[in-house]
């Protein structure tokens, strides 16, 4: 009969979970991954979540999946543990193979004794740097450094078989075997082991689950079919909460903070033992659903993650919770001090059943207030009918209308201070004091348009810590009652203060207040302070504003739920991750509620926020996570110093936040190079060509699109100049130069004279001695071609004498000149190749990209020398062809051939070449370009202007 009582109390306290619960959001791997199977998650230090699943180790930054899966020749990749020693992440696998990540790269841990051969199922650190090594089959390892050792039953283990391992403080690990939960320690190379079994009071031998309780020597204990444990490591005890466990067998469990206790279950899924009311209670959403939940993780942003079997991976945010029942048009929320939830909707006043799970209608008015005064009564205002006052218990509430006292019978805001009830109506303020329930109370109208007040529409009655009473207005603003005198607040520095719609006060005392456009107002009792959208507040139609148990202000609008840090003014987002983007509160629904939350009705579903007690990150976690020069990876951060060629830089960065990934950005800043910082979605910063010099990269990453409180990461590093940069060397080429200074001046009056007039004379003769060295190499080959050609088609041979004719006699005609038009000299080219596509056919391709030639001048022959080298030094045939392409590209024009040298070298003396660079030399033009390698030749040469350089016989200009 008993079992059957805590069976029935057990089913019935799993109701308040249905009713309320976490939002859970699917994680999934990438389509590539949709077959892989995760079975173990684990943040490490830097704030990465590690993903061990049965094909391999993953790491995942809340948008991407990126894995390292190890060589299939040494392990079979099935992870089975992840842990954390020192600052290096360690993986253990079902076949006994360990690896630890060495910077970036995994290692396999290479011990002289060897690794297991039985799975690893978890790691730990002891003192003195020892290493725990947990494994389901040989018992615990530990590595002290020079040796591996192993506990088994031998030593007095219970058992071989390890579920968890745990290590304390102290550094002794605690496991969980078939036989209990054992404590196993090293002193003076001296095996422990103590073990705490059913004959100590645990409620079952098989020990899945242990983590810390809290207080040191305190653990929670997940047995097999048992349930949960509390383990009293110092006095040896075990307390049970439950003395029937109606679940199936523990796999894993995370605790908040003296809050609650999350267990995952092997085919029940997930359930919630609260602290402060001792309750177990199963998760039951549909959009969760039940099953073998294979681990649980609770990260550093307070979020609880879970794998469930056959759903993969999933995120809740644990701060908020939703009722699973909606309610169209929520205007008003209260928690009572017996625990019910009261909403108020335009339908009526409803109270939530936790026994049935669902809404109870009260009253059938539309009611937009609720309060609860420190006798326990409850008043609800409606919208023009008046004021109810009813208990928890009671069908027969007191009605009180305009015939009762009240200005208006629509009541937009009920408060209390000490027994004085006040109310905010569409006439005006009343307030009263509280009678016994049953009794009518005297009220009054204090204040309207007729008073200081200045108008009957007020918003929001809200009492401070000081005694003072601040009244929210429409279109007169703030106003304070204190010490019996009225106080209005329109105007705040130069800013006109129409409608003020909400107020709350932080734990300083300060006043915050929401308009309704113009942000957030701070008043610390001197001066006010203003939020805006500069400031982070990301929408100013905020409907709502209260102080919750943590201290944050809460601030609801219709683009979601806001956290502000009052002290540091710091503000966290919330919106899609707890399913109210888009939605459309009421003014004011919110309320104060038990255990450290705070209830926000948001249009038509009532959400619970939970301030957790434990210290929790409020930023993003900005990783650099790769430096690159020429996109080689270097040792970041340990190397900083770079020489002067290693100047093009990459910079990769992350901002972790799980909250919301989507919601990061980034901004960076070179200092030594960037004038201000750069703002980015980007996850890296791309730096060319940096002189020498000392930098430092800074870079920041937000959730909320500001700044100004992000923590910054940073690298310093430094190019050196090159070596005659240096001051060394400078000091030597001073030396240097002053020696050749004295000699020149020395010599300077007896060379100057004789210097320019050999000058003159050599430009003359190197010119005119340049332009007569053209010579038409392949003369012999065209008439051993025409000859062909008479022989086989006399009417072609014609054409080619022509051709022949034209090309020689554009020789006699340029030779003369020092440069000619780019049109002329492609006339010529094209002359040039017809007669060298009559030898080599198909074999040769000559293509050309030459838009506008007429615009621009080259110096004579130029490209035909080209297409002549490309013809003498490369293998022509039907299996090699050569293809030759000119182009113009950035005021250059380019002539490029594939790269296929002929067997016998033909013999060169360069002086083609040479010729061509010095021709261009001559008329001021930049030097010519020439970029080989085994697969491409490519010759750039400059275009000179066709408009003045021709007319000046090229000594003028160039084209940029």
């Amino acid at each position: 009969m008993y079992k059957i009582s805590l069976i029935f109390t057990l089913l019935t306290t799993a109701a308040f979970l249905k009713a309320q619960v976490p939002s859970f959001e699917l994680q999934p791997m990438p389509e590539q991954y949709q077959e892989v199977k995760p079975t173990v998650l684990f943040q490490a230090g830097n704030r990465y979540i590690w993903v061990g699943t049965e094909q391999g180790l993953f790491r995942f930054d809340g948008l991407d999946y990126q894995p390292f899966l190890m060589p299939d020749s040494i392990c079979n990749n099935k992870v089975t543990a992840i842990g954390e020693i020192g600052d290096r992440l360690w993986v253990g696998y079902e076949d006994g193979c360990v690896f630890f990540q060495d910077k970036v790269a995994f290692q396999l841990w290479q011990i002289e004794e060897g690794l297991p051969n039985a799975p690893i199922t978890g790691f730990g650190q002891g003192a003195n740097g020892l290493i725990w090594v947990a494994t389901y089959g040989e018992g615990l390892y530990y590595h002290n450094g020079r040796h591996l050792y192993n506990i088994n039953t031998d030593d007095g283990l219970p058992g071989d078989d390890i579920y968890t391992i745990h290590v304390d403080p102290e550094g002794d690990a605690w496991v969980g075997t078939d036989g209990g939960l054992s404590r196993c320690k090293v002193r003076a190379e001296q095996k422990q082991i103590t073990t705490i079994g059913k004959a100590e009071g645990m409620p079952d031998e098989i020990v899945r689950a242990v983590i810390p309780a809290g207080q040191t020597g305190l653990f929670w204990v997940g047995t097999h079919s048992g349930g949960l444990a509390l383990c009293n490591a110092a006095k040896g005890e075990v307390s049970v909460p439950f003395e029937y466990w109606p679940y199936a067998p523990i796999n894993a469990m995370v605790s908040y903070q003296n809050q609650e206790l999350w267990i995952g279950t092997d085919g029940d899924g997930l359930l919630r033992y609260t602290f402060r009311d001792s309750l177990l209670t199963s998760l039951q959403n549909p959009s969760f659903g039940n099953g073998r939940i294979l681990d649980l993780l609770k990260d550093a942003e307070g979020n609880l993650w879970n794998i469930q079997q056959f759903r993969g991976i999933s995120k809740a945010n644990r701060k908020f919770e939703q009722v699973l029942q909606k309610l169209p048009d929520i205007q008003a929320v209260l928690e009572s001090r017996d625990g019910g939830l009261w909403v108020g909707c335009q339908s009526g006043l409803f109270r939530y059943d936790f026994s049935a799970h669902q809404f109870e209608k009260i009253l059938p008015e539309n009611t937009l207030s609720l309060y609860e005064s420190p006798a326990g009564q409850l008043y609800a205002g409606t919208f023009g009918q008046g004021l109810y006052i009813l208990t928890s218990d009671t069908r027969h509430p007191l009605h009180l209308t305009a015939k009762d006292g009240l200005s208006n019978g629509s009541i937009l805001d009920i408060t209390g201070s000490g027994s004085t009830i006040w109310l905010a109506t569409l006439g005006g303020v009343n307030s009263f004091q509280e009678a016994p329930f049953g009794e009518r109370p005297v009220i009054t109208p204090r204040f309207d348009e007729q008073s200081a007040l200045g108008t009957n529409f007020t918003y929001t009655v809200f009492p401070d810590s000081h005694g003072r009473i601040w009244f929210g207005t429409d279109g007169e603003g703030l106003s304070v009652l204190e010490d019996g005198k009225l106080h209005n607040y329109n105007t705040i520095d130069s800013i006109d203060i129409q409608a003020v719609y909400s107020i709350t006060e932080d734990k300083q005392g300060h006043i915050w207040f929401s308009t309704a456009r113009e942000g957030v107002f701070e008043y610390d009792g001197v001066r006010f302070r203003h939020l805006t959208l500069r400031e982070g507040i990301r929408d100013l139609a905020i409907t709502s504003l209260i102080t919750a148990p943590d201290g944050n202000i809460v601030i609801v609008h219709p683009s979601g739920v806001d956290l502000l840090d009052p002290l540091t003014r710091h503000i966290i987002y919330y919106d899609e991750g707890i399913g109210v983007k888009g939605l459309e509160p009421n003014l004011n629904a919110v309320a104060a509620g038990s255990g450290r939350s705070v209830w926000l009705g948001m249009e038509n579903r009532v959400l619970r926020y939970t301030a957790l007690e434990e210290p929790l990150s409020i930023h993003p976690q900005t990783l650099i996570t790769n430096v690159s020069v020429f996109l080689e990876p270097v040792d970041y951060p340990l190397v900083s110093t770079f020489n002067h060629n290693q100047n093009n830089l990459v910079f990769e960065f992350t901002g972790l936040w799980y909250t919301d990934p989507k919601a990061v950005r980034y901004r960076y800043k070179l200092d030594g190079f960037d004038l201000d910082w750069i703002s980015t979605r980007d996850q890296q910063a791309i730096y060319s060509n940096l002189p020498p010099g000392a930098y430092t990269f800074k870079v920041v990453s937000t959730e909320n699109d500001t700044y100004s409180d992000e923590p910054v990461v940073a690298y310093a590093f430094t190019i050196h100049p090159p070596y005659w940069q240096r001051w060394w060397f400078i000091l030597l080429a001073l030396a240097g130069l002053f020696l050749l200074l004295v000699s020149w001046i020395r010599q300077r009056d007896r060379r100057q004279q004789r210097i320019a007039r050999l000058e003159k004379e050599k430009v003359q003769s190197q010119f005119e001695a340049l332009k007569s060295q053209i010579n038409p190499h392949f003369l012999f080959n065209s008439f051993n071609t025409l000859a062909a050609i008479i022989e086989e088609s006399p009417g072609e041979a014609v054409q080619y004498v022509d051709k022949l004719s034209d090309f020689y006699r554009s020789i006699l005609q340029y030779r003369e000149q020092a440069v000619i038009n780019l049109s002329e000299e492609l006339s010529l080219v094209r002359d040039y190749g017809y007669l060298l596509k009559y030898r080599y056919g198909e074999n040769l391709e000559v293509e050309y990209k030459v838009p506008d030639a007429d615009r621009y001048a080259v110096v004579p022959f130029a490209l035909q020398l080209l297409v002549e080298n490309a013809v003498k030094h490369n293998v022509i045939s039907s299996t090699r062809k050569l293809r030759i392409l000119i182009e113009i590209s950035s005021n250059k024009i380019i002539v490029a051939n594939n790269v296929q040298p002929k067997f016998t070298k033909e013999s060169s003396t360069s002086f083609g070449l040479e010729s061509l660079r010095q021709r261009y030399e001559m008329l001021g033009a930049p030097p010519l370009e020439v970029v080989s390698d085994d697969h491409l030749f490519r010759m750039e040469l400059p275009l000179l202007d066709a408009t003045t350089d021709l007319q000046k016989n090229g000594f003028s200009t160039w084209m940029f």
